[in-house]
């Protein structure tokens, strides 16, 4: 209910400073009306009032508690996966190091020659026969016949099977659907 009210941390404070102000002055007017001799019948509005604030303020601060437990812990899951983020960052130079030297391997097992290993990479990478034309310096119909070459020797029938043949093994496979 007093999450509804106190949205916002502009909000929270407003209501925070309107409850303790609430309960400050009903403090001091039930220590007033004590010191004047009023009995507690007689101040049983201002201890209600009192007793309601006292209550509202101990939900909100338990409230704030568990905002800032949560935003703790919160806080340690992002500071773990950070920490296994640049663990992993570490490890990308030397694991794109490994990958290319089993790409390179294929690659003269296949006996491309180095414009059809450009052409292979350009393509692993997403780029368009143009897009690999315009880097190489080179026609978009040279990049082409290189492409079929390369097709022919690795024995795909095109870019779609040429990447599935270089990233399959790094995929897991699908799971298997219970009948």
């Amino acid at each position: 209910m007093f999450d509804a009210i106190a949205q916002g941390p502009y909000r929270r404070t407003v209501f925070a400073v309107f409850v303790l102000f609430v309960f400050g002055i009903s403090a001091a007017e039930i220590i007033s009306e004590f010191v004047d001799g009023e009995t507690m019948g007689e101040m049983g509005d201002d201890l209600s009032r009192f007793a309601f604030s006292a209550i509202v303020l101990g939900i909100f601060i338990h409230g704030h508690r568990a905002r800032q437990r949560a935003l703790g812990a919160l806080q340690g899951q992002l500071d773990k996966a950070r920490g296994r983020l640049a663990q992993l960052d570490a490890k990308s130079p030397e694991l794109a190091s490994q990958y290319r030297a089993v790409m390179q391997k294929q690659f003269d097992a296949w006996r491309l020659t180095a414009s059809e290993q450009d052409v292979v990479i350009g393509m692993l990478k997403g780029l368009s026969f143009r897009e690999i034309a315009g880097l190489r310096e080179t026609r978009e119909k040279t990049v082409r016949q290189q492409a079929s070459s390369v097709y022919r020797k690795a024995g795909v029938a095109g870019r779609n099977e040429l990447a599935a043949w270089f990233f399959e093994d790094m995929l897991e496979p699908p799971p298997v659907r219970g009948k």
